[in-house]
C-alpha cells in the first residue's frame, strides 16, 4: 500500500498492497492526495501516538513507534500538537480495517506536504479561477430566488470584501462577474501570504462549496458554522428541495460528502492554528 508509508518491514508492507493513495490527475480540481481502496485493508499496527521530534522541531504520528510517511515518502511532520493528536485519533479509530476515506485530516496533511508545500503559488493559481465562477456572485433570474440569495449571500460577500480589501461584482447572466480593478491581484497577494496548511484546506473547502467566498468565511470566521457554509453553497438547491422534495440516495449522499470535507477543513485549520508559532 503506497498511500502512507510507515517504515514497516517488507512482510508488513506486503499486507498493505490492497490499496494505495495517489496524486490526482492534472484535471482534478480538488487536488487531493486521494485514497483509492478496492477492498478492506487489515489494521497492521497496535498503537498510534503523537510524538514530538526534537531534531525537526515538529510533531509526527507514530504507528507502533514507526513514523508515518506521505505517499511521496516524506515524513509526516506536523506543525502543532493539536493537529498531530487529531490525526493520531483517526488512526486509533480504525477498528479492524484501515479506511482511508474515513481519515480526511490525514488526507489533508499528506496533500499539504506532497502537493501544496512544494508549490504554494500553484495552489493559489488553482484558487483564483473560482472568482470568475463563484457561486455567491451569481444571482438567479427568478426574483423570488434572487431576493433570498441577496439576503443570505449579501452579508457574506460584504464580509469577504472587507476581509480581503476588494470589491466583488455580481451577475445574473451567463457571463462571469466583472470584479473591480485589481481584485484578482489583491486576492492573489493575500492568499500567497497564507501558510501551506491553510492553503490546502482553503482549496478543498473552495472546491467543495464551489466558492472562494464561502471557503474563506468557513476558515476565517469564528461565527460561521459548517452548516452555514453548506447552506450558502447549496442555497438554490435547498430552495428546489423545499419546493420539490429530497431525492434520497442522491441529494442526501452528496450533501453528506460535502459536509464531511467542510468539517474536516474547519477542524484541520483550527488544529493547525492552535498553539502555532508565527512561522508555522
Amino acid at each position: 500500500m503506497r498511500w502512507l508509508r510507515v517504515g514497516l518491514a517488507p512482510a508488513a508492507c506486503r499486507r498493505l498492497q490492497s490499496g494505495h493513495w495517489t496524486a490526482p490527475s492534472a484535471a482534478a480540481v480538488r487536488g487531493l492526495v486521494t485514497a483509492q481502496k478496492t477492498k478492506p485493508v487489515k489494521r497492521f499496527y497496535k498503537a498510534a501516538q503523537a510524538d514530538w521530534n526534537e531534531d525537526s522541531r515538529a510533531w509526527r504520528v507514530l504507528l507502533d513507534g514507526k513514523p508515518v510517511r506521505t505517499p511521496k515518502g516524506s515524513l509526516l511532520f506536523l506543525p502543532t500538537e493539536k493537529l498531530a493528536e487529531s490525526i493520531t485519533a483517526e488512526w486509533s479509530a480504525q477498528d479492524g480495517t484501515v479506511r482511508p476515506q474515513d481519515m480526511p485530516l490525514t488526507t489533508l496533511a499528506c496533500t499539504t506536504l506532497d502537493l501544496v508545500q512544494p508549490e504554494p503559488a500553484a495552489c493559489v493559481d488553482r484558487l483564483i479561477p473560482y472568482l470568475m465562477t463563484d457561486t455567491l456572485c451569481f444571482e438567479d433570474g427568478e426574483e423570488k430566488v434572487a431576493q433570498m440569495q441577496r439576503a443570505e449571500w449579501g452579508p457574506v460577500r460584504q464580509w469577504f470584501e472587507g476581509h480581503v480589501g476588494v470589491t466583488l461584482a455580481v451577475t445574473n447572466g451567463l457571463l462571469p462577474p466583472a470584479h473591480g480593478e485589481g481584485t484578482v491581484e489583491s486576492i492573489r497577494e493575500k492568499l500567497l501570504g497564507r501558510s501551506e496548511w491553510d492553503l490546502c484546506s482553503l482549496e478543498v473547502a473552495t472546491h467543495t462549496a464551489k466558492s472562494l467566498v464561502v471557503g474563506l468565511a468557513l476558515l476565517d470566521r469564528e461565527d460561521v458554522e459548517v452548516e452555514d457554509a453548506l447552506r450558502w453553497a447549496l442555497l438554490e438547491e435547498h430552495l428546489q428541495i423545499e419546493r420539490w422534495g429530497l431525492v434520497e440516495g442522491a441529494h442526501d449522499v452528496a450533501h453528506d460528502e460535502m459536509l464531511k470535507w467542510l468539517v474536516a477543513c474547519r477542524r484541520f485549520v483550527a488544529a493547525r492554528r492552535e498553539g502555532a508559532t508565527a512561522d508555522a
